[in-house]
C-alpha cells in the first residue's frame, strides 16, 4: 500500500473517532459486513431488533453513520435500520453548539 492509501486510512479512522456511539442491547460475534437502511420496507430478511443506537459528536452525518456501522460490526449485528436523523444543542462553556445525531437500531437475521 502506498503512503497516500495508508493516509486515506489514518484519515478515515480519526474521522469516526470523533463520532460517539452509545448503544443498548445484545452483543453476539463479530461481524465483516453490516446492511444498511433507512426503511423497514426496505429490509427482506427476516429479523430481530437485537439493540438500539445513538450516534453524535460531529456535524457530518456520514461520520457518525461510519461509525454506527463499526460498533453494529463490533457487536455482531447483521444490519443497521435508521430509525431518525436530527440535530441536538449542547451547551459548552456558555455556547450552544448542534451536533448531528443519528438513532438506528441494530438488527440480527433469523
Amino acid at each position: 500500500m502506498n503512503k497516500y492509501g495508508k493516509l486515506l486510512i489514518l484519515i478515515s479512522f480519526l474521522a469516526v473517532a470523533c463520532a460517539h456511539v452509545n448503544y443498548v442491547g445484545k452483543s453476539f460475534e463479530p461481524t465483516n459486513q453490516v446492511d444498511l437502511y433507512f426503511s423497514k420496507d426496505d429490509i427482506k430478511k427476516e429479523y430481530t431488533v437485537v439493540g438500539h443506537a445513538v450516534g453524535d459528536g460531529t456535524s457530518d452525518n456520514e461520520v457518525i453513520q461510519a461509525a454506527l456501522i463499526e460498533e453494529a460490526k463490533a457487536k455482531g449485528a447483521d444490519g443497521i435500520l435508521i430509525t431518525e436523523i436530527g440535530n441536538k444543542r449542547s451547551l459548552v462553556e456558555e455556547n450552544i453548539t448542534r451536533e448531528s445525531e443519528i438513532k438506528a437500531s441494530f438488527l440480527k437475521y433469523k
